[in-house]
């Protein structure tokens, strides 16, 4: 009983239909027939890239690689084969897989492999987006070097009956242009503030700036909240990080002083209160100004109460905050308003999203201390 079953060091892909339950509920035929289609791709691409599959359950198949390049690659062509299935079948009937890779240590036996490093590909793969992949920081350390593919930091995950958090990165949607990139990052930002704005129950909110020259009421619900990581906002806080809330833009009245807009982009200013230097909030511009404000959290007499949902800008988080919380993460060029914003000025590439110089703050506004946006 004290034998030591031989182990190895695997690459294990773990794949499973997202929803299929209900999909077998809508029509069992179409699902099944999706279904089996669905499981030749994968087993194909398991074969052709090396791959051994050890066995199928259900709607679920389960492979192992000597290589992770080999079984993230294997796990991407698939995906994009699946995506480029005959389209007469209704977006909510297709039958879509979710694929999880681990590196790690497998127990063979019976035909079979068994252990953590199973367990671990079936969790990871349960958060990736329908028709996408998630690989653990095993395999995105390895790919690291080779570079093939980009993937999304979602922080540290925990799992049921996995001992220690699992660190997850998503794989992004721009590996998979032309195959349904529009569904996958509809996922992970639908319902989320910049992308939807609509209003919701009236509540009050108060807050002020550090030396109290500037305060704020608002009289309707947050919109609600997030961090921003991206490049232009670090430069003007003057911090890695910053945590901000969304308000209908005419839910808030100034008390006392008015903030100072400042432009900061072609696309938004900066308000803050002139005497104290503390920001305040932001407003996008472009190609109008928006139906919703942007108040920095912090400057509200009760933050705690504002907790964020999701973090943006993830491109430029700085490589020494470790952030291990399990909120989704997206980039900047995947928010369809900022697409929209950045485009009405000419600057469709994410490349030229930038911050402005002096120079070109006063060729815009003739004054830098103008408030381009005040009625």
């Amino acid at each position: 009983m004290d034998k030591q079953l031989p182990r190895k060091l695997a690459a294990i892909l773990y794949a499973d239909v997202s929803g299929y339950s209900r999909l077998t509920g809508q029509d069992e035929d179409q699902t099944h027939q999706q279904l089996s289609e669905g499981l030749n791709t994968l087993t194909s691409m398991i074969s052709t890239h090396g791959g051994i599959k050890v066995h199928e359950a259900g709607d679920a198949i389960l492979a192992e690689f000597s290589s992770v390049t080999a079984a993230v690659d294997a796990a991407i062509e698939s995906q994009k084969s699946m995506a480029l299935w005959p389209s007469e079948v209704a977006g909510d009937e297709r039958v879509r897989f979710r694929i999880g890779v681990h590196l790690g240590e497998v127990i063979q036996d019976r035909g079979d492999i068994y252990g953590d490093g199973v367990n671990i590909a079936a969790r990871i793969q349960e958060i990736a987006s329908p028709g996408s992949l998630c690989v653990s920081s095993a395999v995105f350390d390895q790919l690291a070097a080779g570079g093939n593919y980009n993937f999304d930091d979602l922080g540290y995950r925990d799992f049921k009956n996995i001992e220690k958090p699992v660190h997850v990165y998503h794989l992004r949607s721009s590996e998979l242009l032309g195959t349904q990139v529009t569904d996958v990052v509809k996922a992970r930002v639908e319902h989320q503030p910049l992308f939807d704005d609509a209003v919701e129950n009236m509540i009050v909110a108060t807050g002020r700036c550090v030396c109290g020259s500037v305060g704020y009421e608002i009289n309707q619900e947050s919109l609600g909240s997030g961090f921003c990581h991206c490049r232009i906002c670090q430069r003007s806080t003057g911090a890695p990080v910053t945590a901000w809330t969304a308000f209908p833009a005419d839910s808030i009245k100034f008390t006392g002083d008015k903030p100072k807009y400042f432009r900061i982009s072609l696309i938004a200013d900066r308000g803050l209160c002139i005497k104290c230097g503390t920001p305040l909030v932001w407003r996008s511009l472009k190609p109008e100004p928006a139906n919703y404000i942007i108040v920095f959290t912090t400057t509200l007499d009760n933050p705690k109460d504002y907790a964020p949902t999701w973090h943006g800008g993830v491109e430029s988080q700085m490589p020494w905050l470790d952030i291990r919380d399990d909120l989704p993460r997206t980039r900047c060029e995947e928010s369809p308003s900022l697409r929209k914003s950045w485009g009405s000025v000419g600057a469709a590439n994410p490349d030229n999203w930038v911050e402005l110089g002096y120079e070109q703050i006063v060729s815009l506004d003739g004054d830098p201390n103008l408030d381009p946006a005040e009625d």
